[in-house]
């Protein structure tokens, strides 16, 4: 069953129609028979009681002849069937005997003629015991005569007992039927014109009643289809609704319409979170007043033909951006058409590539430490050597003279540089070339506690007091206890050195097995970091210390990353800093 665009009626395949409408003609065919061929008995058998009542009439009226003069003769059956037949709707009476020959006719100038015709016989339709009934039609007719014939006994009864008139003094058999020792018929044939009238009447009545009932139930078809398929359409539509409102809830797009007027029709969850306000609270409302200005403005002439592709644009914090952090968002506008390309809204669309940015910048910046390893490795070998070389010859000289005190002291410098430089050149090959990490299982707890201690004198030594808040369920996962301690103890060391004139350094942990997540922060109450540098201390070789290297912070994330986990810095400055590493609870 399907629906035509544009239509209403609803067509079902041609198979079932020709099924449908071949029972339903069947149905009304057989009514129309049975209808037919009863109109057809009762007009049959109102035929035949008339030539019944006929012939009893003459046999009464024979009789009643009889007990009034005392006897009949043939000149008075002959008035008696004449008088009979004067009646419209019979066409002839007719007495004969077994052999055929006409002993009364309702014509006297066939009396004593042979019949001209085979007399009846009695056939399977006859239901009356001695009565016969046939259609004549054919020569000497113009027009189809309904015969009944049944014999003539006036001196016997119905029931076939036989009235002994000569036991009346005045009643003898008619002369007339002496001669006759044989059984009489009598024939009455009876005029078909009214009745074939009432029957071909009947007949359109039927006709026009089984139309009537091929119309009412093909009707009636086509209404149950029609129902059916408006059900089937109404639960379909539904299902439609259905499954595209889920869609489009559950699209990682925004997604926002407008009707002519610039009301909100449709609004997901996604777009509602950049709005920083609820689907409810958007749907009917006008774009122009709800919506941020930078959305608001693609919307604000609905029946616009203009189309926006992928226009950047940048929501503040109050507007959905998670953590008070800007948001940067892909806008696309397109125009809402009809079947008739009549514009009935707008939609937006807005895709949220603040974290894509940020994996971009992410990318950017491994890709760059990967350069810097395969140059930090080529390096390391070509100075190395001649520093080996160097720190020899430095040696040698301050073993010299010791009486020459300046070239000593160079000699000592120089070696200490030298040294300064392999260090350097030792964490570089560090930072640069792939560690393998000794995964074990380790109480958390632990080693926050044990990370502390050593860092507790530096501590006592600046006035710093520190505190541990472990998690109420300690956590054991698996990780590598050096590598981690080492992340942090340089974070410790940096919180330390933030805070020369004392202050605190807060170590806690969150461990919620439903995430399957270990959080660890590390927060201090020093100067802080300046936010235009925040973004670039993990990079290499990028300090703020006079005397640092700057692949501290670079080392730590690096081993943060090869855990699977994430570090993320908050900071303002003279407010303190907050590192927050983020560790999956299974390695």
């Amino acid at each position: 069953m399907e629906k035509l665009p544009g239509k209403k009626i609803v067509f079902a395949s041609p198979w079932i129609f020709a099924t449908a409408v071949g029972l339903l003609l069947a149905i009304v065919l057989v009514f129309a028979v049975n209808n037919l061929q009863r109109e057809q008995r009762l007009a049959n058998e109102n035929l035949l009681n008339q030539g019944r009542g006929i012939i009893r009439m003459l046999e009464a009226g024979t009789r009643a002849t009889m007990m009034r003069m005392g006897s009949t003769d043939a000149d008075h059956l002959q008035h008696l069937v004449e008088q009979a037949a004067a009646e419209p709707e019979i066409v002839y009476i007719a007495l004969i005997d077994r052999e055929g020959i006409i002993l009364a006719h309702s014509d006297p100038e066939l009396i004593n003629t042979n019949l001209p015709f085979p007399p009846p016989e009695a056939t399977a339709n006859d239901t009356h015991a001695g009565t016969y009934h046939r259609l004549r039609e054919g020569p000497g007719l113009d027009q189809r005569v309904f015969e009944v014939s049944s014999s003539f006994a006036p001196f016997v009864g119905r029931g076939g007992r036989h009235r002994h008139m000569e036991h009346h003094p005045r009643m003898r058999r008619p002369p007339a039927l002496d001669n006759s020792t044989e059984e009489l018929l009598i024939l009455v044939g009876l005029d078909m014109s009214e009745a074939e009238a009432v029957l071909s009447q009947n007949r359109r009545h039927i006709f026009f009643i089984s139309l009537a009932l091929l119309l009412v139930g093909i009707g009636g078809w086509l209404a149950l289809l029609g129902a059916q398929g408006y059900r089937t359409a109404e639960r379909t539509l539904r299902y439609v609704q259905a499954f595209t409102g889920l869609l489009i809830s559950r699209l990682p797009l925004g997604i926002i319409a407008v009707d002519r007027q610039g009301r909100i029709e449709t609004c997901n969850e996604v777009a509602a979170g950049m709005c920083a306000a609820s689907t409810a609270g958007l749907i009917g409302k006008p774009a122009g007043k709800v919506l941020p200005e930078l959305i608001a403005d693609q919307l604000k002439d609905p029946l616009s033909t203009e189309e926006v592709i992928d226009r950047e644009i940048r929501l503040s914090p109050e507007h959905g951006s998670t953590g008070g952090e800007q948001m940067t968002v892909m806008l696309s506008a397109v125009p809402i058409r009809d079947r008739e390309q009549q514009l009935i809204g707008r939609v937006v669309l807005l895709h949220d590539v603040t974290r894509m940015q940020e994996m971009e910048k992410e990318v950017q910046r491994h890709e760059r430490l990967v350069a810097l390893g395969k140059m930090a490795a080529g390096v390391a070998h070509e100075i190395r050597n001649p520093l080996s070389s160097i720190k020899g010859l430095a040696t040698l000289l301050g073993s010299g003279d010791r009486e020459n005190r300046r070239e000593e002291q160079a000699a000592r410098l120089l070696v200490s540089e030298v040294e300064r430089v392999n260090r350097s050149i030792s964490e570089l090959l560090d930072f640069a070339r792939p560690q393998a990490l000794d995964f074990r299982p380790v109480k958390l707890n632990e080693l926050l506690n044990n990370s502390l201690q050593l860092v507790k004198a530096d501590a006592q030594s600046l006035g710093v007091e520190l505190k541990l808040q472990p998690a109420s369920e300690p956590p054991t996962i698996r990780l590598d206890a050096d590598r981690i301690t080492q992340v942090l103890l340089n974070l410790y060391l940096n919180s330390l050195q933030a805070m020369p004139d004392g202050g605190t350094l807060e170590v806690g942990m969150d461990w919620k097995p439903e995430t399957g997540k270990v959080t660890i922060r590390v927060r201090d109450t020093g100067g802080g970091i300046a936010p235009e540098i925040l973004p670039r201390i993990t990079d290499p070789y990028f300090t703020t210390k006079p005397e640092g290297s700057g692949l501290g912070l670079a080392l730590v994330q690096k081993i943060i990353d090869d855990h699977g986990g994430r570090m993320e810095f908050a900071s303002q400055p003279n407010q303190g800093t907050t590192v927050t590493i983020t560790l999956p609870a299974a390695a």
